[in-house]
């Protein structure tokens, strides 16, 4: 009979779709559910617990902080490895800087060339653009047209597995630099800069440069004709099949799975790149997909860099990816689900028929120190230079009125998203969140024993008074009773609407300066004096023209 139930929840539970779906939460946390069992005899085993979080906590799981910068150079020989996503700026990871060409004209090592890494998990979708100071410069070929014509070439490739050629400048060789750095699977360029010392080109320094590009091609189960109702040729195994999309679902199950090499003799893939390494069967698709319809129904999109390397978390880069999406990330019968915010239907009714021995919970409220009710959702915005800015603040004010008038403020930033709406829509889930009942747990009898994360039930309780639709946030079981014990958070319908029509604003860009109006001004300044003798009070010091 418990089998069938399971069976039977399951189905209802593919069924719904979109709908009947799990609950999640902005960047709070992860609940987990780990199943303990290992011993020689059934009866040594006394109890298998399922642990996890409550994901409308604040208190009991840290948020992984903001990594990087997508607008400041990163340089290093052995840095972390960048993983981009979506459509967003890059300034890159700097692998190499060097100065060559001997003497040209009155000009020492009159060439610099720098490689720089834009992400790994190629080959990425396309780079869009090349920016210096935050304005596109064409090119034709490797070599840039307009002001920059003839001191600036930049060499790109997407990062195929594996690279035919190395990354080359436009002179010839350079030194500590060949044909073996291939830099296989990762999205790269070669910038290069010509200098001479009577061209005012450069006078103001190598301004701030970067790419945009549309970055991680990912894996989508609805366009695998080998997945039940999938049609396409996606296929799990095979990246070259992936096709770039910026759903966050879709991003965030290419993490899970991972970015691998490919041994160029084999054609196997071997170590991995970027990402977790999550094999096919570890996935609860039926949650996954509901989660990629919800985001595409949305208009959610992932749009940024994580970055992998030792000491950074996997598990946290993948809570990043899905919190752009109002998710996280969870262990849920054994497989890597997600719970995220959609509407629920209840899966069954929970009665004081179901209860089992022992101490029901049942929170009146939140603590008042949890009960925010403005919010300030904080993104970052193509407009203002790619960099972190604050859209309006969401503030509710019936919630504002039950707190007495004092407005409590939290900041919410917004990782990996480039878009005011999403960043408002997000801002209102977690405001929303933070009103829900948490904590309430229920003993419950063996009919209950299959419950997983995320699913919706509705529970009756004339006792506690409660009377409400309620989404599991935590499992605990007990073999030696035959119990299991439900943590629940409460689920409120009107909230979705509400929140998916929110809208943000962003503040007004900068202004920008043209190319080489900063090199003129510092270009005049230097004509006012004599280059070849400069005078100290009374010490002259000629400058060697040879």
């Amino acid at each position: 009979m418990e089998g069938l139930m399971s069976k039977a929840l399951r189905t209802v539970g593919m069924i719904a779709g979109v709908v009947a779906l799990t609950f999640a939460l902005p960047g709070v946390g992860t609940a987990v559910g780990v199943s303990a069992s290992t011993a020689s005899t059934v009866t040594a085993v006394a109890t298998a617990v399922s642990a996890a979080a409550s994901v409308g906590s604040q208190l009991l799981v840290k948020k992984p902080g903001m990594q990087g910068s997508v607008n400041q150079v990163s340089i290093g020989a052995n840095q972390p490895i960048p993983y981009g996503m979506g459509r967003c700026f890059y300034a890159g990871s700097q692998l190499h800087d060097v100065g060559y060409g001997g003497k040209v004209g009155k000009t020492r090592n009159p060439y610099l060339s720098k490689a720089f890494v834009w992400s790994g998990g190629g080959p990425i979708d396309g780079i869009e653009s090349f920016q210096m100071d935050w304005q596109t410069v064409p090119f034709s070929g490797t070599s840039a047209l307009g002001y920059y014509n003839s001191w600036l070439y930049a060499h790109h490739q997407l990062g195929q597995r594996p690279e035919p050629v190395a990354l080359t400048g436009p002179w010839g060789a350079m030194p500590d630099w060949g044909a073996a750095y291939k830099l296989s699977g990762m999205a790269a360029s070669m910038i290069s800069f010509r200098f001479d010392r009577k061209n005012k080109v450069w006078a103001n320094g190598i301004p701030a440069f970067g790419i945009i590009g549309r970055f991680a091609r990912v894996y989508d189960p609805r366009s695998d004709s080998t997945y039940p109702g999938g049609e396409g040729t996606h296929r799990f195994d095979d990246e070259d099949t992936f096709t770039f999309d910026r759903n966050v679902a879709l991003n965030a199950i290419t993490y899970a799975r991972g970015r691998f090499a490919i041994d160029p003799a084999t054609g196997a893939q071997t170590m991995r790149v970027n990402g977790c390494g999550f094999p096919f069967d570890d996935f609860d698709w039926p949650q996954w997909v509901a989660f990629a319809n919800t985001c595409e129904a949305n208009g959610w999109n992932c749009d940024g860099h994580v970055y992998d390397g030792p000491g950074i978390s996997t598990w946290d880069n993948l809570k990043r990816i899905c919190a752009a999406g109002a998710a996280v990330p969870v262990i849920s019968g054994g497989l890597l689900s997600v719970r995220f915010q959609s509407p629920k239907v209840a899966l069954d009714t929970i009665t004081v028929e179901d209860f089992a021995d022992g101490e029901r919970v049942a929170p009146g409220t939140r603590t008042y120190k949890d009960r925010i009710n403005t919010i300030v959702p904080k993104y970052r915005s193509e407009a203002n230079k790619w960099e972190y800015v604050q859209s309006k603040a969401i503030r509710i004010q019936s919630y504002v009125d039950i707190d007495a008038g004092e407005e409590k403020e939290e900041e919410l930033l917004c990782e990996l998203v480039t878009d005011k709406d999403q960043a408002a829509q997000l801002g209102g889930y977690e405001l929303f969140a933070r009103r829900e009942l948490t904590g309430v747990s229920y003993p419950l009898k063996p009919r209950l024993w299959y419950a997983r994360l995320g699913e919706a039930y509705h529970l009756t309780d004339p006792e506690t008074g409660l009377d409400h639709l309620l989404v599991v946030a935590a499992i605990s079981k007990d073999i030696a009773t035959a119990t299991v014990t439900l943590t629940f958070e409460s689920e409120t319908t009107a909230k979705h609407a509400l929140a998916l029509a929110m809208t943000g604003t962003a503040p007004p860009p900068p202004t920008l300066i043209p190319p080489g109006e900063a090199d003129g001004d510092a270009w005049a300044g230097g004509e006012t004096f004599d280059s070849s003798v400069v005078t100290f009070d009374t010490t002259t010091f000629t400058f060697d023209e040879a």
